[in-house]
């Protein structure tokens, strides 16, 4: 099995979000389910991480969720503080075994302020096919 530096640094980048979930202990927590979209499509697979913005005053924590069959889901226990967030959504696709993988597309970003709802609407992410590196 071939692991690329990418995967790598995806498994430590979700490795760290958990070992810092510590931080901001005692600020509700909500969870986030929604989907993300490839050119129309749900996304096969993905990761989403959700960051919180600090020039816009956001202190909450970091979160990061796999996406599966275009469809994420972040529980309420590594969920977000209200506020403004950056969103950041990579997905790599498989080059056949042993040729490891490319990305599908440019990581995508987009600004997203999350209300402080228990029960937040699902957030829609749609990815154009066209999207380019920034």
């Amino acid at each position: 099995m071939c692991f690329n530096i990418r995967y790598i640094c995806i498994c430590f980048s979700f490795a760290l979000v958990l070992f810092l979930n510590g931080c901001n202990v005692g600020k509700q927590t909500y969870s986030v389910i929604g989907t993300v979209n490839y050119d129309g499509q749900p996304l096969a697979q993905g990761m989403i991480t959700l960051t919180p913005d600090g020039t816009n005053g956001n202190t909450g924590k970091s979160s990061m969720a796999e996406i599966k069959n275009g469809s994420f889901s972040v529980p309420k226990k590594y969920g977000v503080v209200g506020g403004a967030y950056r969103i950041f959504v990579e997905s790599v696709e498989s080059l056949g075994e042993d040729r490891g993988t490319k990305e599908l597309f440019p990581t995508f970003t987009m600004d997203y302020h999350f209300q402080e709802e228990t029960n937040p609407p699902p957030l829609t992410i749609d990815i154009p096919k066209n999207t380019k590196r920034k």
